[in-house]
């Protein structure tokens, strides 16, 4: 089970390796209209990152970031496997992969949560349908 802090965490997290994540691809993309999805992708990573992030310092809770190791771990996964083939399918065949395990974490989150306030839950929902949005804009390039 967990509370608004930890859920907030998890939200803050996954924005930032999902922030992480595109910030990865777009360096060796080449097809502008994933980039631009992505782009789009990364606004929406961002604020909900801030939300998370304003949630947790009114609540007086140091921030817990996503460790330097998984965060090394992603640019290296994102490199090996763009410098296999760069091609726009097979970019969104990754980012759906990245997103399915976001929505995966999120889902189990919000079936364990068991804080009372209505905004955290509501900017857990924000993450999962954003995860859940992000998968049906990258099936376009499969």
């Amino acid at each position: 089970m967990i509370d608004d802090i930890e859920m907030l965490t998890s939200i803050l997290q996954s924005a930032e390796i999902g922030c992480q994540g595109i910030v990865s691809v777009r360096k060796r993309l080449h097809d502008s209209a994933v980039d631009s999805v992505l782009c789009e992708q990364l606004a929406k990573y961002g604020k909900l990152y801030y939300c998370a992030s304003h949630m947790l310092k009114n609540r007086g809770v140091e921030i817990r970031h996503v460790s330097p190791f998984t965060k090394a771990m992603t640019r290296y996964a994102a490199e090996r496997d763009l410098r296999r083939d760069s091609s726009a399918s097979h970019v969104a065949e990754m980012m759906i992969k990245g997103n399915t395990m976001g929505v995966n974490k999120m889902t189990r989150n919000i079936r364990t949560y068991e804080g009372k306030d209505p905004h955290v839950i509501k900017l857990a929902r924000r993450m999962l349908d954003t995860e859940d949005e992000n998968i049906g804009e990258m099936k376009v390039f499969l």
